[in-house]
């Protein structure tokens, strides 16, 4: 069976960043840790961000086919919710990068792509033109990982309780059929 390289590179970037400074990764570093060439990284991606923003692509896709299997948009906001607190650490080291605002902007972009593939699957006749839809999740995906990100690494953060809290206001954000 081949080997999936790309995702070998983006899983050993991932733990090179749970462990270590995430401004000191660089891709000298992250190929060694992974035993490949400079050649190899270069074929699957461009730089660092690209193998970040591959990643998040990735979770994304996880997240939307996990939460579009929930049995109600309580447990689909549950598991994002736990996604968030569960790799809460690993986020804030990002955030605390020196790349902080291309992170921000990457993280805004995957919650708009999280939302939007929500949104079309559980209301495939929405009649909604696109400007609108587009300035209503992105409006949604800035509160809704401002919220994620305060409250997330809290000690004491109840994430059931933070579920509720985030399902009554997107419910009411996000529009029902028209």
């Amino acid at each position: 069976m081949p080997v999936d390289m790309k995702g070998v590179i983006a899983e050993t970037y991932m733990a090179m960043i749970k462990k270590g400074n995430v401004d000191k990764i660089t891709v000298k570093a992250l190929i060694e840790e992974c035993h490949i060439s400079r050649q190899t990284f270069y074929y699957h991606f461009q730089d660092i961000m690209d193998v970040l923003e591959w990643s998040c692509r990735q979770v994304t896709e996880r997240l939307v086919q996990e939460t579009l299997k929930a049995e109600s948009p309580g447990a689909a906001i549950r598991t994002f919710v736990s996604f968030t607190v569960d790799n809460y650490p690993m986020l804030k080291k990002l955030m605390d990068s020196q790349k902080r605002s291309q992170i921000e902007s990457l993280l805004l972009d995957t919650a708009e792509a999280y939302l939007r593939e929500l949104v079309r699957y559980k209301n495939p006749d929405l009649s909604m033109n696109y400007s609108d839809m587009e300035v209503t999740l992105r409006f949604i995906a800035c509160g809704m990982i401002g919220v994620l990100l305060k409250y997330s690494g809290s000690p004491q953060v109840n994430k059931e309780k933070l579920a509720v809290q985030l399902q009554q206001i997107l419910l009411r954000g996000i529009p029902e059929k028209v």
